[in-house]
């Protein structure tokens, strides 16, 4: 290869990776997250959302007045939502993951929550991160 050929490779990959970490502010929600966010966090204005370039697909950030932020699929299906100031709701999970937290951590503050294939984690403020699977049965307490 020559110099320039190089050049121009480097300049290609490095343009593709550049567009990769762009952030694209002001993009509509799909309409799964929309109805996502009007049943479990009604009220509650979206501040900021961002498109970002995953490897094959994309995702949606949103970050809520309250300070929830929350990811989306490229579909709108939540994947991951994160509070640093107050409990998350719990609405979007099973029943028996809501009363298992209520039973064994009453006082405790969701603080996170993911959404897995096979299994479910929920961070408490303690920093307890507990793991479900997705049927909602408790299947054991991570640690550090």
């Amino acid at each position: 290869m020559n110099t320039k050929n190089i050049f121009t490779l480097i300049l290609v990959v490095s343009s593709f990776f550049a567009t990769a970490q762009e952030k694209q502010k002001n993009v509509k929600l799909p309409e799964e997250a929309t109805t996502f966010l009007a049943e479990h966090f009604k009220g509650i204005q979206i501040q900021e959302v961002k498109k970002i370039n995953r490897e094959i697909s994309f995702k949606y950030e949103v970050l809520l007045e309250n300070g929830f932020e929350i990811d989306f699929s490229d579909r709108g299906r939540w994947e991951q939502l994160e509070s640093h100031t107050m409990s998350l709701p719990t609405t979007m999970l099973q029943t028996s993951v809501s009363q298992y937290i209520l039973k064994n951590y009453s006082n405790a503050k969701v603080t996170e929550v993911k959404k897995g294939n096979r299994f479910n984690f929920v961070e408490i403020n303690d920093e307890t991160m507990l793991q479900f699977d997705t049927e909602g049965n408790f299947y054991k307490i991570l640690v550090d």
